[in-house]
């Protein structure tokens, strides 16, 4: 091979080198951006109301009156 080949493969090569280490870079912030998403800090907030229960919470209908609750009639005795 001439020398003037040789030389355009490293010029070809450090070219190369040169965008897939920015690419590199680029999906590094995206991981990085993405990771802070995912396991970051929540914008979600407790209520300040005092201690939550799963089941003390009163659903209201639309006519502002608890749901009523129909018997079981399905006992197996």
């Amino acid at each position: 091979m001439s020398e003037t080949t040789l030389e355009k493969i490293i010029q070809e090569q450090a070219t190369t080198i040169r965008n897939l280490t920015e690419e590199i870079a680029l999906l590094r912030e995206q991981v990085a951006y993405l990771t802070q998403k995912r396991y970051g800090k929540s914008s979600e907030q407790m209520p300040m109301s005092g201690q939550t229960s799963l089941f003390g919470e009163t659903n209201l209908d639309e006519d502002g009156e608890l749901p009523r609750r129909r018997p079981r009639r399905d006992y197996y005795l």
